[in-house]
Parts: C-alpha cells; structure tokens; sequence
C-alpha cells in the first residue's frame, strides 16, 4: 500500500480537491533545491556535481567538465543545478525525483585499512529521500505519490484505501483475469505524464465483469449488464435490486461514456473524477460481490 504521509496545515487548509496535475511548479523545484542541499550536508552525496550531471542529461544540455576539488566548479555546478532544474520540463522532474532514488543515493562511508567501511546503506538513504519527497509532494498539493522509487499518481486516501483492499481479494488464483484488468485500470490512472481516464473507467468495469462473471458461474451471463440483471432477481443469492442497479449504472457508463467504449459519445466526459468514482466505486463492487459468494458457497475461500 502506498504510505501517503499527512498533508502539512498549508495543504489541509487550501483543500483536499486542489492538486497540481500536469506540472511541476516554481515552489516544487525550489524545495527539492534543498532536498539536494540537505543530501550533500548529511554527507549522503559528495557534492553538487552529480545532480548538475543528471541534470544535464535529462534536459539534453551539454555535459559540463568539473573538477571536484576546485572550489570555483563546485560553485559553478551548484548554480547549474539550479539553471538546469528551472529550465527542465515538468515530467522529466518527475524523472529526475526517480532518478535521485534509484541512480544517485548510493551506500555512504569511507575507506581503511579492511577496504570500505558501509556507514550508511544505500536503503536507508532511499528511505530518507522517498520521505522527503513525499512531505514535499503534500506540502506542494502535486496530484502524485512517491512511493518504492516511482512517481505514482495520488488519488484520494479513500480511493487508495479502498484500491488496496480490492487487491487483496483479487489475489485469488481464481480472479486472476479480474486482477489483471484492475491493475491495468490503476496503471492507466497513476501514469503520471499521460494518465489514460477513457481506459481507467474501462479496466475498472472490466474487473468486476470478470470478478462476477467467475464468482457466479450459473448466470450464464455474458456481460455485467446481463450478471446484474440476474443477481438482481435471483432468489437464492439476494441482493438488493437497487445494489444491482449500481452494477448497472456502471456497465451503462463503460458502454456510453466519451470514448470510454463501443463508441459512446453522448455518456459524459472521463474526467480525473469520473475516473477516480469508477475505481473506487468498481473495487467496492468486487468485494461485496466476494462476500455474498463466499456467503452462499461454502467452496469459495475468503
């Protein structure tokens, strides 16, 4: 589950539905300036001159020669860091936060005598930057999560609470076609340079058609439309009409939503909203469902 920290009293007090989405902003780049700067004072990275490096790779500027024992390119590279990191496009921000992660923390120590001597691990100095980058993606209201070295989209902490507990119940072997239309939906809705609403709302419905489809066999059913329908009216599983109903309402919008699918175009728009409802909505679903077939049939192990 992704560990979402507390949102800081600035960002609680502007709002919970105000989020930066598709960009990375002047106050987002001025605090990871000092997450960089905090990195050198605590020893975890030597100096200025792996940032401006990266950096410069990402921005496709020309690579600069410095000598890391010269004061003055020290100096310099510090400066570059910060031209470079206010000239760089918004996604490839977002790639250099992984990169931080993943290619420049490194174990930190020293040489003796034995060879060399791990005084902090590497792990631990990811640990430290994935913290610190998730306080400043709250403090700076980003729409994205950092989270096991990647940049993922956020969502609400219902939604992920919710998300992650459908998972869990997607992990029988059984669901597997459900589970591997569920994750295609988060995948769809977490990118964070081109996050896909259309097919996030798709996947999602396809999970609980899959999910219903294998839970209740008897329904012959070949779409969700046809599943809820029988559940609604089936005596030996009973389940409220207007419950199903909400199953409906769903496959209504996956069959009619604007390019959502079997070209709807008059359905509604898949908006970040839209998308985040479904899911949620879709992994609430699939567990009710589990439960009452796990109610009724003593084969079914949750």
């Amino acid at each position: 589950m992704i560990n979402v920290p507390t949102p800081p009293f600035s960002a609680r007090v502007r709002g919970t539905h105000r989020q930066v989405d598709s960009d990375f902003s002047v106050g987002a780049r001025v605090g990871l300036l000092h997450l960089l700067a905090e990195l050198i004072e605590k020893g975890y990275i030597d100096n200025w001159i792996p940032f401006a490096r990266e950096l410069q790779r990402l921005g496709r500027l020309s690579p600069v020669q410095y000598d890391g024992q010269a004061t003055a390119h020290l100096k310099q590279a510090r400066n570059d860091v910060a031209d470079a990191l206010e000239g760089l496009i918004w996604e490839r921000c977002y790639d250099f936060c992984e990169r931080l992660y993943s290619f420049l923390a490194r174990d930190v120590g020293c040489h003796n005598n034995f060879g060399f001597e791990v005084e902090t691990q590497k792990s631990d100095v990811q640990a430290f930057i994935s913290d610190e980058l998730q306080r400043l993606f709250a403090e700076e209201q980003i729409a994205y999560d950092f989270s096991d070295g990647m940049v993922r989209r956020r969502g609400r902490k219902h939604s992920v609470d919710i998300a992650t507990r459908a998972q869990v119940v997607l992990g029988d072997p059984r669901l597997v076609s459900a589970r591997k239309h569920y994750d295609k939906a988060l995948q769809f809705f977490r990118d964070p340079r081109k996050p896909d609403f259309e097919n996030t709302v798709k996947e999602a419905v396809c999970a609980v058609e899959a999910a219903g489809k294998t839970l209740y066999p008897a329904a012959k059913a070949s779409t969700l439309g046809e599943l809820a329908k029988w559940l609604g009216t089936n005596k030996e599983r009973p389940i409220p009409k207007a419950l199903a109903q909400t199953i409906t309402g769903i496959y209504a919008y996956r069959s009619g939503g604007d390019g959502v699918g079997h070209g709807g175009a008059d359905g509604g728009v898949a908006t970040l909203e839209v998308a985040e409802y479904v899911l949620a909505v879709s992994a609430s679903q699939i567990i009710y469902l589990v439960d009452v077939a796990s109610t009724y049939d003593e084969n079914i192990p949750f």
